[in-house]
């Protein structure tokens, strides 16, 4: 029988699985599979639970190398649920031969639309204007205005799966696209409508940034004081990608200091945001719980794109996510 174990924080409060049972039943309807949902308040797999899986559907949880040092792990697979692996120790599975797989098709458009609502609230003050009816402030309306886009310049800080869907949806809003990109050639990015640039002349000359890159050794803290610095005034940021790429101390000065006009994470350094974040007192900075992209829609097709990652691998077919090859 293969077993496998799914991330309990996949559970919605009434412990039904968050992303619908549709895809569920690719593994229910198999007779050679078992399905077990693990605890919902771990935080980091342990050699105990790999010792009883032989796949892991993964949602938060960690995966550190201590957790496969055992002689009785018997780990095959890790179907990462969602697009970042960062939470995965991926040298480690590496050399237990263990299969780490990730969804970045599901995830490519809702990533992208999440990344454009942000842009659209920030630029039309939708929270401020939210504010002043609840608040029977109506007639302060005139204080809000909005920002037009038409003119304006956006800058994508990555530009793959995600990055390059969100060029292409905002291609139709924006005056000029610019796109940072150390793996993307001039012809790549100018085929999906963005011209490349450095990281400082995108700081300088963006209207509105979106940080769509992944977290590693090069991008950790790559948005710090140098950065705010050679932004605009009048410029907003945004990070949808991981929490560390922005060294938020750094963020909180610029905002206080007004070296920016505002930010919108859905992600921070530490999830769940501390409810003494100094980011909670600006009405500038837009926070949602790293859940804006998600929708039915999105995670029905990341949870069949995770399942179909441990199908293929059980029945010998192609694995076509596996990001630790």
């Amino acid at each position: 029988m293969f077993e496998v174990g799914i991330s309990g924080d996949l559970l919605d409060r009434n412990n039904e699985p968050c992303f619908g049972n549709g895809p569920l039943n690719l593994l229910k309807d198999r007779d050679d599979i078992k399905i077990t949902w693990m605890d919902k308040t771990i935080s980091e797999l342990s050699s105990e639970m790999t010792s009883n899986f032989d796949a892991i559907l993964l949602n938060l949880p960690k995966a550190n190398a201590d957790c496969v040092s055992n002689s009785d792990c018997r780990l095959k697979i890790i179907a990462r649920f969602g697009v970042g692996f960062d939470t995965v120790d991926i040298e480690a599975m590496k050399r237990k031969n263990i299969i780490v797989t990730n969804t970045p098709n599901a995830v490519r458009r809702p990533v992208a639309v999440a990344a454009l609502t942000m842009m659209f609230a920030a630029a039309g003050k939708l929270f401020q204007k939210d504010n002043l009816v609840r608040n029977d402030n109506w007639n302060e309306r005139t204080n809000f205005m909005g920002i037009g886009l038409s003119r304006k310049t956006l800058g994508v800080i990555g530009a793959g799966n995600i990055g390059a869907e969100t060029i292409k949806l905002s291609n139709p809003f924006f005056n000029k696209i610019l796109a940072f990109d150390p793996f993307k050639s001039q012809n790549q990015l100018s085929q999906i409508g963005a011209i490349k640039v450095h990281l400082h002349e995108l700081a300088n000359n963006s209207d509105f940034i979106v940080i769509l890159c992944n977290l590693d050794k090069n991008t950790e803290g790559m948005i710090n004081d140098d950065f705010f610095s050679l932004m605009k005034k009048s410029a907003y940021i945004f990070n949808l990608s991981r929490g560390p790429v922005i060294n938020e101390r750094h963020l909180e000065n610029a905002i206080q200091s007004k070296k920016i006009a505002g930010a919108g994470l859905d992600v921070t350094e530490i999830e769940p945001l501390s409810t003494n974040s100094k980011l909670l007192k600006f009405q500038n900075v837009i926070l949602t719980p790293h859940a804006l992209c998600w929708t039915d829609e999105c995670f029905n097709d990341i949870a069949s794109e995770a399942i179909n990652s441990i199908l293929s691998y059980i029945d010998k077919k192609p694995i076509l996510n596996q990001v630790n090859n």
